[in-house]
C-alpha cells in the first residue's frame, strides 16, 4: 500500500513539476515581447531625436538598461510599471495623437487623403513634427484643387457678366450650367460664389434653365432657415422666376412652414415675398403666422383665412381668440428674440396685434418691444404699429426713443412716413423738458426748410393742437388723425399744459418769417400756409402781423383803382379765406377779443373798406367786406350804423349792372344787397 501510494504521489510532484515549467515559460515568453516593444519604441525615440550619429552611443545605454531591467524583473518575478511606465505612457500619448490625427483627415475628402496621410503615419523615418507638416501639405494642396475648380467657375461666371449679346450670355449660361452638373448643388450653394454663379443664372437664364435650376434646388429648400446664402438664392428666385409656378411654389411652401420664420435667414425670405405679394396674399400670410395651428382651431374655413385680423378673429368662438392671442404674444416675444423687428412681417403682426389685443396685453406687448422699436420706422406699416403702442408705453419707454431717434429728427420731419411719429411723441410725451431738448431745438435749428417742406410743415401746424382738440384739427387728413389722436393711456399731463410748454421757441420763429411781408405774401400765396398763419394770429394776437396783412388789403384796392394785374403780386382769394377764420372760426375767440377792446387793426380794416367801398364792392374783397359786415352788426352797434350810412350813399344799381356783364353769378354782391336790406328789383320798378 505504501508503495502504491508513493508511486502515486510521485506522479503528482511530477504533474505540478511539469505544470510549473510550462507557467515559467509562458512568462519568459511575455517578457521578452514586452522588452522587444520597449527597445522598437526607445529606437524610434532616438531616430527622431539624436539620428543615425549616436548610434554606437546609444546601443551602449540600451545594454545597460536591458540588465538594470531584467535584473528586476528576477528579483520581483513581475514587471514593474514604474519602471516600465515610460513605455506604457509613450504608447498612450501615441494613441491619442493618432486619433486627432485621424479625427482631422476625416475632415478633408476621403478619397484624396487617405493614401497620402497613411503612408507618412506609416513612415518610422519620419519625426512627428514632419509628419504634421507634412499632412498639412496635402490638406493644402486639396484646398487648392478646390479653390482651381472655383476659379474656373468665377472666370465663367465674369464672361457671362461681360457678355452683351443674347446668343453669347446663352452659350456662356450653357457653360456655367454643364460646370455644375458636376458638383453637388446644394453644397456649391452655400458658398459665396456658389451664391453669385447661381443669381446670375437665375437673372440672365431663361425658364427653361431656370426651371431645371429649381428642380435641383427645390428638394433642400429648408436649408433657408440654416444658411444664408441658400436663403439670398431662393429670394432671387422669387424676384426674377419668369414663371409663376416658382413664384407660387415658394409662397405655398412659406405657408405650410410658417415657423420658418423666426429663424434668422428664413425671415429674410419671408420678408422679400412679402413686399412683393399683392394685399389679400398678404392678409392670408398674415393669419397663417397668427393661427398656432389650423388643426388645433376648431371648425375652421379657408374663406376665414382671407378676412383681415381683426375680422377674421371675431369669427372665432372664446377658446379659439385665447389660444390665438396667447400665441400671438409668443410669436412677438419670439419675434423680439431672434431680433427680427426690422422685418416687414414682423411689422403687420404687430399691427394686427393692436387690432386684436385688448389694453393690458397692448401694455405687456410695448413692455416686450421697447428696447427695439426703433426698427418699426423702416416702414410705412411698422411706423402705425409704433405710433399705436406709444400710446401704451410708460414715459420711459418715450424718453429712451427719443433718444435714439434725436439726431435724427429734421429728417423724420421731412419723411413722408415718420413725420407722423414725430408729431405722436410732441402729442403724448409727458416730459416736455426732453421734447424741448431733443425735438423742438432740432425743429427749431432747421425752421425754415421744414416750414417750406411738404411733411414738415404738418409737424410745424400740430403744435398749435394738443391731444384733446382732435375736432379743432380740421385740416389735417383723417386717417393721419385717427393714428396721432389714438388711445394713450399712460399719458398723464394735461393737454394744454404740454402744449404751452414747447410750443413757445416756434411761436417765435414764425414771428420771424411773418414780420417779412415778402415771405408773409410768399406765403399766403399757398392755401395751406394759411391755416399756419391763422393759427399763429389766434393764439399770439400779434399787432405787426395784423399790420402787414392790412398793408396788403390796401396794396390791392391801389392796384384796382390802376387797373393793374392784381394776382400777379397778391392772392385775395387766399386772403378773403384768411379773414372768413378770423370772423367765423371759434378758435378766434381771443383775436376778436382783443378787436373789440380797442385794436387799432380792427378800426383801420373797417376804415379802409369804407373809405374805397365802391372799388371793395366791385373786386373779390366783398367777400371779405360781408364778413366784416356780419361780424359788426352782431358785436358793434355804433360800427354798424356807420357802415349803414356808408352804403346807403353808393349808387348800388350801377355797380350791380357794372359787375352782370362781367360775371355771370352775383353770389356775394346779393349777400351785400341782403345784409343793407336793398332790393334791386324793386329798386327797377
Amino acid at each position: 500500500m505504501t508503495k502504491l501510494f508513493a508511486m502515486k504521489k510521485s506522479k503528482k510532484i511530477k504533474e505540478k513539476s511539469s505544470i510549473n515549467k510550462k507557467e515559467l515559460r509562458e512568462k519568459k515568453k511575455k517578457k521578452k515581447k514586452i522588452l522587444k516593444q520597449r527597445d522598437e519604441n526607445m529606437n524610434n525615440v532616438n531616430n527622431s531625436s539624436t539620428g543615425s550619429g549616436n548610434h554606437a552611443s546609444n546601443n551602449g545605454e540600451k545594454k545597460k538598461r536591458k540588465q538594470l531591467i531584467v535584473k528586476k524583473i528576477k528579483k520581483k518575478g513581475k514587471i514593474n510599471p514604474e519602471t516600465t511606465g515610460g513605455t506604457f505612457l509613450f504608447e498612450k500619448k501615441e494613441k491619442r495623437k493618432n486619433n486627432t490625427m485621424k479625427q482631422n483627415m476625416k475632415r478633408v475628402d476621403n478619397t484624396i487623403l487617405d493614401k497620402k496621410c497613411k503612408n507618412i503615419m506609416n513612415d518610422e523615418n519620419l519625426s512627428k513634427s514632419k509628419k504634421k507638416k507634412l499632412i498639412k501639405e496635402c490638406k493644402k494642396k486639396v484646398v487648392i484643387e478646390n479653390y482651381d475648380y472655383y476659379k474656373k467657375l468665377r472666370l465663367y461666371f465674369n464672361e457671362l457678366l461681360q457678355a452683351k449679346d443674347k446668343a453669347e450670355k446663352k452659350k456662356r449660361i450653357t457653360i456655367i450650367w454643364n460646370e455644375l452638373k458636376k458638383v453637388e448643388l446644394i453644397k456649391f450653394a452655400r458658398t459665396n460664389l456658389g451664391y453669385h454663379v447661381m443669381s446670375s443664372l437665375i437673372i440672365n437664364a431663361e425658364e427653361e434653365d431656370q426651371n431645371k435650376l429649381w428642380e435641383g434646388l427645390f428638394p433642400h429648400f429648408n436649408n433657408i432657415g440654416t444658411c444664408n446664402f441658400v436663403s439670398l438664392i431662393f429670394q432671387c428666385f422669387y424676384k426674377h422666376a419668369k414663371s409663376e409656378k416658382i413664384k407660387n411654389d415658394i409662397f405655398l411652401w412659406l405657408l405650410n412652414h410658417s415657423k420658418l420664420f423666426l429663424t434668422k435667414f428664413a425671415s429674410r425670405l419671408w420678408h422679400t415675398v412679402f413686399k412683393k405679394l399683392k394685399t389679400a396674399m398678404r392678409i392670408k400670410m398674415i393669419n397663417f403666422l397668427l393661427i398656432p395651428n389650423i388643426n388645433d382651431i376648431k371648425n375652421i374655413s379657408p374663406e376665414i383665412l382671407k378676412k383681415a385680423p381683426s375680422e377674421m378673429i371675431k369669427t372665432f368662438n372664446e377658446e379659439n381668440k385665447m389660444s390665438i392671442k396667447k400665441y400671438l404674444m409668443e410669436t412677438i416675444e419670439n419675434i423680439v428674440e431672434k431680433e427680427l423687428l426690422y422685418n416687414i412681417v414682423s411689422h403687420n403682426i404687430l399691427l394686427a396685434a393692436c387690432e386684436i389685443l385688448n389694453e393690458e396685453e397692448l401694455i405687456n406687448v410695448m413692455e416686450i418691444i421697447h428696447e427695439g422699436c426703433e426698427y418699426l420706422i423702416s416702414t410705412n406699416i411698422g411706423n402705425k404699429a409704433l405710433i399705436y403702442l406709444l400710446g401704451y408705453s410708460t414715459s420711459k419707454h418715450k424718453k429712451n426713443l427719443i433718444k435714439l431717434l434725436k439726431n435724427n429728427i429734421v429728417d423724420l420731419c421731412k419723411n413722408s412716413v415718420n413725420f407722423l411719429l414725430v408729431i405722436r411723441l410732441l402729442k403724448i410725451t409727458d416730459d416736455t423738458k426732453i421734447l424741448n431738448d431733443m425735438i423742438v431745438q432740432k425743429i427749431v435749428s432747421d425752421f425754415e426748410n421744414l416750414l417750406n417742406d411738404y411733411y414738415g410743415f404738418y409737424v410745424i401746424l400740430e403744435f398749435f393742437y394738443d391731444i384733446n382738440e382732435h375736432n379743432e384739427d380740421k385740416y389735417f387728413n383723417v386717417t393721419w388723425k385717427n393714428m396721432i389722436y389714438s388711445k394713450a393711456v399712460k399719458s398723464v399731463k394735461d393737454g394744454f399744459k404740454r402744449k404751452s410748454e414747447i410750443i413757445q421757441p416756434i411761436i417765435e420763429q414764425l414771428l420771424i418769417v411773418f414780420l417779412d411781408k415778402n415771405k408773409l405774401n410768399k406765403y399766403l400765396k399757398d392755401k395751406r400756409y394759411i391755416f399756419i398763419i391763422y393759427e399763429f394770429l389766434s393764439y399770439t394776437q400779434n399787432e405787426q402781423v395784423l399790420k402787414n396783412l392790412l398793408f396788403f388789403i390796401e396794396q390791392i384796392i391801389y392796384l384796382y383803382k390802376n387797373e393793374a394785374n392784381i394776382n400777379e403780386m397778391y392772392n385775395c382769394k387766399h386772403i378773403n379765406d384768411l379773414f372768413r377764420r378770423f370772423f367765423t372760426s371759434s378758435r378766434s375767440y381771443n383775436l376778436l377779443s382783443k378787436m373789440l377792446d380797442g385794436c387799432t387793426f380792427y378800426e383801420k380794416l373797417c376804415n379802409i373798406f369804407l373809405l374805397d367801398i365802391e372799388i371793395v364792392l366791385k373786386s373779390e374783397l366783398i367777400k371779405t367786406f360781408n364778413n366784416l359786415f356780419i361780424f359788426v352788426k352782431q358785436k358793434d352797434i355804433n360800427m354798424y350804423e356807420k357802415f349803414l350810412t356808408c352804403t346807403g350813399q353808393v349808387n348800388n344799381r350801377e355797380i350791380y349792372n357794372e359787375l352782370k356783364q362781367t360775371t355771370p353769378k352775383l353770389t356775394y354782391f346779393n349777400k351785400y344787397l341782403e345784409l343793407i336790406n336793398v332790393d334791386i328789383n324793386m329798386e327797377k320798378e
